[in-house]
């Protein structure tokens, strides 16, 4: 793999695409706004004028927002214009069906798919220190698994069916969710009492629950900082309904479905949308009142 095709430069596709730029790739970028893409090009990746464009290089990773935008830059007229033997990587969160969608529509034009969503904000992605959980037919996986591990500091292989990998990175998102809300009833309680919120997330990471999860979200929460965001409410919600509809389809009884749920659509009916995803826990403050 010579040149490397990439496709979405949000926050995290810039800092994997970057990241790859500096381990020495060769890259040929597109994205639909242009910012993204002059400042890569300005680092030494090439232009693509499309979609199309970037396929040519055989070698394709996309980090894009949803599956529908999934859909609509990947369309069969796009994926009939790729090379021989092409190949194209997804990193995107999607749901289970969707990826099983996605990779019917790769094989009838004859482009292999590979899922590979990954795990970390976008400075974890700019280090290289993913968590990257990849899926699809075996070789396929071994062919772009150097890159894979450029990108990431651990490659989970999860079978030859694409969407496996999508619904354990949903899995992990519902699991991020429950910690946000666990986080934002504990902070709330010792907020009430008076007690030094600060401390208490340091004493998390010290004792029980070490780890990013717990730490980073814990103090953002204590001290309300939720812009700029390194992942929104709005994705947040996003991801959270890609976990129930997966359970849903895998007859799971989710019981925390309608407490999650609306705080999330508190969250967002308050303007919180564009704000990091911990901001949920102003649901629980709003909710307050005093000791009768």
């Amino acid at each position: 793999m010579s040149t490397i095709g990439f496709v979405g430069l949000g926050s995290m596709g810039a800092a994997m695409a970057g990241h790859l730029l500096e381990t020495g790739h060769d890259l040929t970028v597109w994205n639909r706004s242009t910012d993204a893409v002059d400042a890569l090009v300005a680092q030494g990746a090439t232009r693509a004028g499309s979609v199309a464009e970037a396929l040519e290089t055989g070698t394709v990773f996309s980090m894009l927002s949803n599956e529908s935008v999934v859909f609509d830059v990947f369309d069969e007229e796009t994926l009939a214009s790729a090379p021989e033997g092409a190949v194209h990587v997804n990193m995107a969160t999607i749901g289970a069906s969707a990826a099983t969608r996605l990779a019917e529509r790769h094989a009838a034009a004859g482009v292999g798919y590979v899922a590979a969503p990954v795990l970390g904000r976008p400075p974890v992605a700019a280090s290289g220190s993913l968590s990257v959980l990849a899926a699809g037919d075996p070789a396929l996986v071994d062919r772009v698994r150097p890159v894979l591990e450029t990108i990431g500091r651990r490659v989970w292989d999860f079978g030859a069916d694409p969407s496996t990998a999508n619904v354990v990175k949903i899995g992990m998102n519902y699991l991020i969710i429950h910690a946000l809300q666990a986080l934002a009833e504990s902070v709330t309680l010792l907020e009430t009492r008076g007690i030094d919120t600060g401390m208490f997330v340091e004493l998390l990471g010290d004792s029980l629950f070490p780890g990013p999860v717990y730490t980073g979200y814990g103090n953002l929460i204590a001290t309300s900082t939720y812009s700029p965001a390194l992942f929104t409410t709005e994705l947040g919600f996003k991801d959270l309904m890609l976990a129930l509809d997966a359970a849903r389809a895998s007859g799971v009884a989710m019981p925390s479905e309608s407490v999650l749920r609306g705080v999330f659509e508190s969250a967002l009916a308050e303007g919180q949308g564009d704000l990091d995803w911990a901001s949920i826990a102003e649901v629980t403050r709003r909710k307050v009142v005093e000791p009768s």
